[in-house]
């Protein structure tokens, strides 16, 4: 029982396999990931006491700064965002881009599959160079946070650590290039 038999079992169509399955969930999954964590304002994070003696968590996002409950827009909060913050925002944007580029070409894979049109190698290509592209993306974007935001403001120093929205998003671009590579050695 070979991968094309298992799917005749599943009531798919036989043009595409259970790895093209997987390597669509990676780059959706990857793809969601990336996007929570684009979205939410904790790519730094950490707690301080304020002039009450309370402790006020703070975060910082790429496009959000958070002081407690209370959240203002980055450009409310400082008239001089630096270009690495910039830099930052603007590649994790590319990398949903590329992701969303990725996830739609293979849906549309899918489709050309149940309509029974020709599978084509160029497809499943461009499938996996969208997913590199997120990937790379998502690594300059870290790095610009890392090394041009955190670094530059010291944030270790203040207490701050890297936030789960850095890593949503770092571990999100990992699963989709993965989920595109997956998707182009699928048989």
């Amino acid at each position: 029982m070979d991968a094309h038999d298992v799917i005749r079992i599943m009531g798919l169509p036989v043009r595409f396999s259970v790895v093209h399955c997987v390597g669509t969930v990676l780059l959706g999954i990857g793809l969601t990931m990336h996007i929570v964590g684009l979205a939410t304002p904790s790519w730094a994070s950490g707690t301080r006491t304020d002039s009450r003696g309370v402790s006020v968590t703070i975060m910082f996002g790429l496009w959000k700064v958070c002081f407690g409950p209370e959240c203002k827009d980055l450009s409310d909060y400082s008239t001089n965002i630096t270009d690495a913050w910039k830099a930052a925002s603007a590649f994790a944007i590319l990398s949903m881009v590329a992701g969303i580029a990725a996830l739609g070409l293979a849906c549309y894979h899918f489709i050309m599959s149940v309509l029974a049109k020709p599978e084509t190698k160029t497809l499943k290509f461009i499938i996996m160079v969208a997913g590199i592209l997120a990937l790379l993306c998502v690594v300059i974007s870290t790095s610009c946070f890392g090394g041009g935001v955190y670094q530059k403001y010291e944030m270790d120093k203040d207490g701050l650590d890297i936030g789960y929205s850095l890593i949503l998003s770092a571990v999100g671009g990992i699963a989709i290039c993965i989920g595109g590579v997956v998707f182009f050695l699928a048989s």
